[in-house]
């Protein structure tokens, strides 16, 4: 029950996070159109990082659960309806005990990753055996 109401609680932070409108579906031909519209959908994602209060909170939650499997379904809800900056993600996987959970979440939280200019610190996170999958994990995003 305890677990449920964690749970709950990320999603309910979930929910209450604004979402910015969808970008038009129009593909522009021009390679400089193309770049200012991915630079805009690359600052908006910034704003959408979890701002800082949220983040805490969802720490301190994840933090508090024994178990690995525990500590994934929280952070796969909380992903449901936030973004994480590199920082952020490395934090929430410190947290996680054995490589392949912290891998099973990185998978979750990769694609919800706005910045990569902190990939290095996701990657200390795990074992040198580890390295090409999380290179590869982080390439798809």
């Amino acid at each position: 029950m305890k677990n449920f109401r964690n749970i709950m609680l990320i999603a309910l932070m979930a929910v209450v996070m604004v979402s910015l409108p969808q970008e038009s579906q129009a593909q522009e031909r021009r390679p400089k159109a193309q770049i200012e519209k991915r630079e805009k959908k690359e600052q908006r994602n910034r704003e959408r990082t979890m701002r800082d209060k949220d983040f805490s909170m969802m720490y301190k939650i994840v933090k508090k659960n024994s178990f690995d499997d525990e500590k994934i379904d929280i952070i796969r809800v909380a992903s449901i309806g936030s973004y994480f900056s590199s920082r952020q993600c490395a934090e929430l996987l410190s947290l996680i005990s054995f490589n392949d959970n912290r891998l099973e979440a990185l998978e979750v939280m990769a694609p919800r990753i706005v910045d990569d200019k902190d990939f290095d610190r996701i990657m200390k996170q795990f074992s040198l055996s580890y390295k090409d999958k999380v290179a590869w994990i982080l390439s798809r995003r």
